[in-house]
C-alpha cells in the first residue's frame, strides 16, 4: 500500500479561513499603522525642508522663490515635496512658511522655528 503525502482538501480550506479570521481583524491596526508612518515621514520632511528654507534665508536675506530652488542651490538633497497624501507641500515664499496635509486629515506646517499643527475642517 502507497502512502500519500501532502496536505488534504480540509486542511488547506482551514489554513485559508485561519488566515483570512487573522486578516480581518488585523487590517484596521495595519491601516492605522499606516496613516502613522506616512504622517511621521511629513513631519522629519517639513522640518527638514523649512530648516533647508531658513538656512536660505539667512544667507540670501530673502526667502527662495520655490521650493525647487532649495534643491537646484544643494540646500536639500531631494526635489521631491510631497505631504502624507502625495501632493505637493504648500510654500509661501513671503514668509517661508511650509506645509502639508496628513493622511487623516488636518495638516501641518513648519513657521520657520517649530512644527504647528494645524486641526482639520
Amino acid at each position: 500500500m502507497r502512502k500519500h503525502q501532502g496536505f488534504s482538501l480540509l486542511e488547506v480550506v482551514a489554513a485559508a479561513a485561519l488566515i483570512g479570521v487573522v486578516m480581518t481583524f488585523m487590517a484596521p491596526s495595519i491601516k492605522g499603522a499606516y496613516g502613522k508612518v506616512k504622517d511621521s515621514k511629513l513631519r522629519n520632511d517639513l522640518t527638514a525642508v523649512g530648516q533647508a528654507v531658513q538656512v536660505y534665508h539667512m544667507e540670501h536675506q530673502a526667502y527662495p522663490d520655490s521650493l525647487s530652488k532649495l534643491f537646484e542651490d544643494k540646500y536639500i538633497n531631494t526635489d521631491e515635496f510631497k505631504d502624507a497624501k502625495g501632493a505637493d507641500m504648500t510654500y509661501d515664499s513671503s514668509t517661508g512658511e511650509v506645509s502639508g496635509e496628513k493622511y487623516d486629515g488636518g495638516s501641518l506646517k513648519f513657521n520657520g522655528y517649530k512644527l504647528v499643527e494645524v486641526s482639520g475642517s
